[in-house]
């Protein structure tokens, strides 16, 4: 299934703000329902249930990934109130953010974006370093994904499934990433009219506190957060503290609910 879908997170509440969620490359919509248990009683979450999600064939490639995002939100049936995206989601909304695309809300999270900044080179040695943080993103996703049920298992089963995992990917995958984050360098962050939150982590090996940094710089209205104990996958393993650093985000700049039905087309 290519398709996008919505996946409620949780029971929604009338009148309530519309949070919604897009999850990176090989990983889950349900990666994002601990964090969702953690926000603030008075939200509705839903999460977009993307062509890249675990154990795809890669041929959605063929199309922008910032095209299949915006299906997504083509599906909401209305603008949502904020938007948060991870990893290789997150760049297909920098994207849209950059062409200023009127589906995006006023007020954005991107977490672990893959940004190259324009001073680096695109070199082999580029290149080896973010194959190698490629595959400790999966090993580090598909970790994530088992939850309790890893502490059950064996080390062998396990890095036996990582592996695995890593073969099914392949390079089709990494390219994916590899390109994004190339490209990355481009984008006109400067036409960025949204109010965002880069959030970035000191152990995540993919952007560093500088990178996210000159990120950040580059969009008017931007700020950064960076958690000094967090990796790639930081909203998931710490989702009460991320959640805490996007409600005082939100609360300093207050999300106005109430846009019309139909508004994201």
């Amino acid at each position: 299934m290519t398709t996008p879908a919505v996946r409620e997170l949780r029971q929604p509440t009338p009148g309530g703000p519309l949070v919604a969620f897009v999850h990176g490359l090989e990983d889950s919509w349900e990666s994002w329902l601990p964090l969702s248990h953690a926000l603030p009683p008075a939200w509705s979450p839903v999460a977009l249930d993307l062509p890249w999600r675990p154990g795809n064939d890669y041929q959605w490639r063929r199309r922008p990934s910032a095209q299949w995002l915006g299906d997504g939100l083509d599906r909401l049936g209305q603008r949502p109130d904020l938007l948060v995206a991870h990893s290789f989601g997150a760049n297909a909304l920098l994207e849209l953010l950059c062409v200023r695309d009127q589906r995006v809300p006023d007020t954005v999270m991107l977490i672990c974006p893959l940004y190259r900044p324009p001073d680096v080179a695109v070199t082999w040695q580029v290149f080896e370093r973010a194959r190698r943080a490629f595959e400790r993103h999966i090993h580090d996703s598909l970790r994530s994904r088992l939850g309790k049920r890893l502490r059950a298992m064996e080390a062998e089963v396990v890095d036996l499934m990582i592996a695995k995992a890593v073969d099914r990917v392949g390079p089709a995958g990494f390219l994916t990433v590899f390109d994004q984050f190339c490209a990355s360098a481009s984008l006109r962050l400067d036409r960025v009219t949204a109010r965002v939150l880069v959030l970035a982590g000191g152990s995540d090996p993919t952007l560093s506190p500088e990178a996210a940094r000159t990120l950040a710089d580059g969009m008017p209205h931007a700020s950064l957060s960076v958690g000094d104990g967090y990796d790639h996958f930081c909203y998931a393993r710490q989702p009460e503290d991320v959640a805490s650093r996007l409600r005082a985000f939100v609360d300093a700049i207050p999300v106005v609910t109430g846009h019309p039905k139909g508004a994201a087309t």
